[in-house]
Order: structure tokens, then C-alpha cells, then sequence
């Protein structure tokens, strides 16, 4: 750490974008430390893979805001501010603005969320990104259910503050109209990942359970590229979807599209899947998948791969859920990250810092995890193997400490200076 740093100098900085390269402007006022980070980082980042460019700002990714931009540079302060000042800000927030959808998907992560009330309201969920923006969030993104079924979803997308974070969206692309397109550009709209289980129409809409939804996919991409939007794809795998060849499958299909990105999520037994352990990777298949991903990603004639097994790995940047990035259920309820169905409040009666603030200083989340936490067993036998068969979702962490008799502080927390304190009283 920085000797007596004031906050506001790692703000004093610029970055150009000259010749398709990164780089710092002339004489950043930045401290000595901080200079050589960033200036390593952004080296770094020339060496990623372009997604595409975003009003004249190059992307390396949908999930990080394009530079040099307003939420392109904040993102760089708030990581400065993370390594130097030891902050903790969430960079995503995750927010399922409604839970109804055309589909009926076998593995939906969100189902069992679903309440007989109705979603927040628009003067709700306005308040709501407000104040995540002000908590230090420079990517919001939309999901669901469906966030097309929403007639305020392009107030909701122009209610971003386009200086300071960018808009991302996670659909199932069947309401991709030319119409929706243009609307959600001229609200801007970042990027959009459309859902697509399987590179196969007939098994994708079985998964889907929705007949006809892999033709509008491939329909309205057309839309979403003649609008100017980037489009990319999210996938998830299991070991039996690898070993059959769907990686290759999307991979293909995306290369063929013209598709920017996709994103790979490992198979989590939560939601429908809740109970079934036996879909989780074991770590010889997520090495595979890692190996793949490496060679698809290195591949100039691909679409840039962000892979969950590679990403969250020990060897990368290990699990974001209370880290870096929080997920909202469509009651206001908040999460670690979209799989982890433990609920730390509501940000509509507490507000979205209160409950980030109890999130990130609970013994169990209070500190970086080396891997995906929901991919752990050791981890998930004293968190959600206790939410009883059944429950409503997501469960309240308090109940969850009930259930495991005041035992929560397990030796994943003992290494935290936190979870140390709270075992010895």
C-alpha cells in the first residue's frame, strides 16, 4: 500500500487509445506504484483479443467497459482504489429485472426465486441503479426471466449513466426485434449476450422447451447487427455437453454468425439443477475446457471465448461472487453472484450499500476465493447443502447460520482476519 495516498490521485490519469494500443497520456500525475500497475495492466489488455469497438472505444470484453471511455476509466480507478486502498466495490451488478419468460428452460438458475408478488416497479429499479452506480458498479446488467418482457426495459437501460458504467443485457433473443433493436442502441445499450444451450436447433429448443426459438435466434441477430449492437452468445457446459463437442459446435456457429463474443459458464447445480452434484465439473474436465478455450481464444478467426474455467480458476482472477460483483433477484433481493441462492438483504429496504457492505464482511465472503465457491464441496456443505429441499429462494444467510448451529465459521473463513475474530468468540 501507498504511504498517506491521497484517494484522489489515483484518478489523475488519461488513457489514449493511439495505433489500436493502450497506453497512458503524457506525464499522469499518478503515484509511482499505482503508474507502474496501470501501465502494466494496459499492456496487458493490448494483448487481449478485440471484441469490437463501442463509440470509437476499444472492447476486450462485455463485461468490462471499453477504453479509453467514461466507465472505461472509472473501472481502471476503482481497480487502483481495490489494489492500493483495499476497497471493495462491486464492478458488475447483476440485476434480474423480471422473472416472467417464453421459455421454460430445464436448467433455469432462477425458477426457484420466483414469488407470487410482483417485480420491483421502474421509480424502484431506477433508485435501485442509481445507487449501484454510485457504489462504484461501472457494468450493469440486465437479465432474467426475460428482460425484453418488460415495457420499461429502455427507460431502465437510459436510466444508466453512460458516463459512468456501461449497459449489458442477457436475453433469449426472441424479441429481438428491428424495432427493440434500434430502441435499446439509441437507450445504449452496450452489448447483448443471447442464451443458446446447444449449437443444434432441435436439442436447444428441447432444452429451451420453447419450438421455434433457435430460428428467431438466428433471425434476429441480423436485427441486433444491422442496429450496430454487439451480440454475443452465452453457453454452459456440463462434462457430457464438452465431451460431445458443443464447445467446437458454438465455436463454429459463432465464427459463421460473426458473432463478438461468448461467454462459457460451467454447469452449477442450482435452481432446477439444485441436488444434481453430478453435473458439476471435475477439475480434469474444466483443465480440458481451459486447454480449449486457450486454443479458441489464440484463434483470430474466432469469436473471443470468456470461459468460466478459465476465468474463475486459481491460476486467473478465482471467484467474483461478493468480490467484484453482486446479483439482485427481481424482489430486490442480493446474492453473491447469479448461482449462489443465499440472500444477504434487500436492497429496497435496507438500500444496495447497506447490504453490500454486510455481503463482503461476512467470514465466508469477506475475502478473495481461489475458485468458483459453488463449484466447491467443501464450501457448499456448510452453506446451501443446508437450505432445506423445498425453500423458498434465495435463502436468508441468517437461517442458513441457524441451520448450521452458530457453526458457519468453518476452516474456509479461519484464514480471514474476520472469520479468526468471530471463531475465538
Amino acid at each position: 500500500m501507498i504511504p498517506t495516498l491521497d484517494p484522489e490521485s489515483l484518478a489523475a490519469f488519461e488513457v489514449a487509445l493511439e495505433d489500436g494500443r493502450l497506453a497512458l497520456r503524457p506525464e499522469p500525475r499518478l503515484p509511482a506504484d499505482a503508474r507502474c500497475y496501470l501501465e502494466r495492466h494496459l499492456e496487458r489488455l493490448n494483448h487481449f483479443k478485440t471484441v469490437g469497438f463501442f463509440r470509437g472505444a476499444r472492447s476486450v470484453s462485455f463485461f468490462d467497459p471499453p477504453l479509453p471511455s467514461g466507465p472505461g476509466k472509472r473501472g481502471l480507478i476503482d481497480r487502483l482504489e481495490r489494489v492500493f486502498l483495499k476497497a471493495r466495490k462491486p464492478a458488475a451488478a447483476t440485476l434480474a429485472v423480471t422473472y416472467a419468460c417464453q421459455a421454460d428452460c430445464v436448467h433455469c438458475s432462477c425458477q426457484p426465486n420466483i414469488r407470487r408478488w410482483p417485480p420491483l416497479s421502474t421509480e424502484q429499479w431506477k433508485g435501485i441503479i442509481r445507487e449501484t452506480v454510485d457504489l462504484g458498479t461501472t457494468n450493469v446488467i440486465f437479465t432474467g426471466g426475460e428482460p425484453l418482457l418488460r415495457p420499461d426495459i429502455f427507460e431502465l437501460t437510459a436510466c444508466v449513466d453512460k458516463e459512468r458504467a456501461t449497459c449489458l443485457m442477457f436475453t433469449n433473443g426472441e424479441r429481438l426485434t428491428p424495432d427493440a433493436c434500434t430502441r435499446l442502441r439509441d437507450a445504449g445499450l452496450y452489448a447483448l449476450f443471447i442464451s443458446l444451450d446447444s449449437p443444434d436447433e432441435k436439442i436447444h429448443d428441447e432444452r429451451r422447451r420453447r419450438p421455434g426459438l433457435y430460428q428467431a435466434i438466428m433471425r434476429n441477430i441480423e436485427n441486433a447487427k444491422r442496429a450496430g449492437l454487439m451480440v454475443g452468445f452465452s453457453i454452459y457446459l456440463t462434462g457430457e455437453k464438452f465431451r460431445d463437442g458443443e464447445l467446437a459446435g458454438f465455436m463454429d456457429l459463432g465464427k459463421k454468425l460473426g458473432i463478438n463474443e461468448i461467454v462459457q459458464f460451467d454447469a452449477i447445480p442450482t435452481g432446477r439443477l439444485a441436488g444434481q452434484k453430478d453435473i458439476l465439473l471435475t477439475p480434469e474436465e474444466r483443465e480440458a475446457i481451459r486447454k480449449e478455450a486457450l486454443r479458441y481464444y489464440r484463434d483470430p478467426a474466432y469469436p473471443s471465448l470468456t470461459a468460466q474455467a478459465l476465468v474463475n480458476s486459481p491460476d486467473s482472477m478465482g471467484c467474483f461472487g461478493a468480490y467484484n460483483q453482486f446479483y439482485m433477484t427481481a424482489y430486490g433481493d442480493m446474492c453473491p453472484c447469479d448461482f449462489t441462492p443465499i440472500a444477504f438483504g434487500n436492497a429496497v429496504e435496507e438500500g444496495v450499500r447497506a447490504v453490500w457492505e454486510r455481503m463482503t464482511h461476512h467470514p465466508l465472503w469477506c475475502k478473495r476465493h481461489k475458485d468458483c465457491r459453488m463449484q466447491n464441496q467443501k464450501f457448499r456443505s456448510c452453506t446451501v447443502d443446508l437450505i432445506p429441499p423445498g425453500a423458498q429462494l434465495p435463502y436468508p444467510i441468517a437461517a442458513i447460520e441457524a441451520a448450521a448451529q452458530g457453526a458457519v465459521v468453518t476452516d474456509l473463513a479461519r484464514n480471514s482476519p474476520v472469520g479468526a475474530k468471530q471463531a475465538r468468540s
